[in-house]
């Protein structure tokens, strides 16, 4: 693939009645294109312009309340968030993808990939554990009323949609389940990560010790600050050694 970035585009599909806004680099997909699956508080938009560095065709996903994507007044449970992905995987391609997530992203994204692993490729998991979690009305409230990247997360998603989500959370762990798989996986940590503790870190290399396992010292929970290509760089890399495995 040249190094000129093809024109980055919004694109929609449909999961049902909700109408579901993806951001598309365009370009080869190389075979598989990445499917990123960003985190919570996040939008497809925050990540325009790192998307040549993935070196391939990349589309990023808005769930539902996200974006530019609808916010029905019911369904943000782990099933339904999980097809969100799906929907937007399937109108990308009816092949395999390479799977990238991103904090709580991880959680729908891993669960897409557990139920259709013979399409995917790759996973790069970035600060965060398969697992689905339940934040405290606490947690949840300080998380909706502060900022993110430079602007409230309130003008960021559908407060309402937000806080569906977390009360249709159940606590389940997705870890054995992708383990078994024995998908080809990257993980990443921030410095002095909250939602990957060493205890967690422990597990990734028990359950899998084969993946690569980056820890970003300097970087907030954000792992692309302070360096915006670290991350997209590291899955170009894994995308690239799994493709090549392949043959």
């Amino acid at each position: 693939m040249s190094g000129d970035a093809p024109s980055v585009a919004s694109r929609y599909t449909r999961h049902g009645d909700v109408r579901l806004h993806y951001v598309d680099s365009g370009g080869d997909d190389r075979g598989a294109p990445i499917v990123f699956v960003p985190g919570m508080t996040d939008t497809a938009e925050d990540y325009r312009t790192v998307l040549p560095l993935f070196g391939r065709r990349t589309v990023v996903v808005e769930l539902r309340g996200h974006g530019h994507s609808s916010a029905p007044p019911a369904d943000y449970d782990f099933a339904t968030l999980r097809d969100d992905v799906g929907a937007v995987v399937d109108a990308v391609t009816d092949g395999d993808v390479h799977l990238v997530t991103f904090s709580r992203g991880t959680t729908y994204g891993i669960g897409w990939a557990l139920a259709h692993p013979h399409r995917v490729r790759s996973v790069s998991i970035g600060d965060y554990v398969p697992e689905e979690k339940v934040l405290t009305g606490s947690q949840a409230e300080r998380l909706l009323t502060g900022r993110w990247r430079g602007s409230p997360v309130n003008e960021r998603l559908d407060v309402r949609a937000a806080q569906l989500t977390f009360e249709a959370a159940q606590p389940q762990s997705l870890w054995t389940a992708l383990a078994r798989t024995g998908i080809p996986l990257l993980a990443v940590r921030s410095g002095g990560s909250v939602l990957v503790g060493d205890s967690d870190w422990a597990r990734y290399r028990e359950l899998f010790p084969d993946a690569e396992l980056v820890e970003f010292t300097e970087s907030p929970h954000d792992i692309f600050r302070p360096d915006r290509g670290r991350y997209p760089l590291l899955v170009r890399a894994h995308a690239e050694r799994a493709d090549a495995a392949r043959h």
